[in-house]
């Protein structure tokens, strides 16, 4: 009888820690798309300072053309932090609003990525992007070589630290 209600304890606490780390990484599907259009609808970008005309000096930019980010990117030999996104996520306004405006997540953009945000349903980039689920965040070489990717809203500016770091030890700086 013990080792039956010790069974059943561990089941069910399997299944809830289960259940948590689903929960732990949330994301937008196109399902949400009528409900979450009324919470944006204002188009959000973060203000990492987006500029029309790309400047050497302003290593803060935000770009929205593929193309033009991986020029940059190879101009510049440093890697690309994209980040996937559609207009009626949620959880990507809240991404862009929190986490990406962190002082310290901000300075490591800055200093170590071309940063390019892209619309999901909206902008052009190459088939070997599988975004399913948004938002989504991939990091690449200047060569387009997927380092990492990560699927929904993470919190904790230090996830995103912790890849940036990790993507550095890749590249060998």
């Amino acid at each position: 009888m013990y080792n039956a209600k010790k069974l059943l304890g561990v089941y069910f606490m399997k299944k809830h820690l289960l259940l948590l780390l689903a929960l732990l990484f949330v994301s937008c599907s196109g399902s949400e798309e009528e409900e979450n259009k009324s919470l944006n609808s204002t188009k959000s970008k973060a203000t990492l300072s987006k500029t029309a005309e790309p400047s050497k000096n302003d290593r803060s930019q935000i770009y929205t053309n593929y193309k033009e980010a991986f020029a940059a990117a190879k101009t510049e030999n440093r890697a690309v932090f994209i980040l996937f996104s559609t207009e009626y996520c949620r959880w990507c306004t809240k991404l862009k609003k929190t986490t990406l405006e962190d002082a310290e997540i901000k300075a490591q953009l800055k200093k170590e990525f071309i940063v390019l945000f892209l619309d999901r349903d909206q902008d052009q980039y190459p088939s070997k992007y599988k975004i399913k689920g948004v938002p989504a965040v991939y990091m690449t070489d200047q060569n387009e070589e997927i380092f990492t990717s990560m699927v929904g809203y993470h919190k904790n500016p230090g996830d995103y630290l912790k890849w940036f770091n990790y993507i550095q030890i890749e590249l060998g700086n």
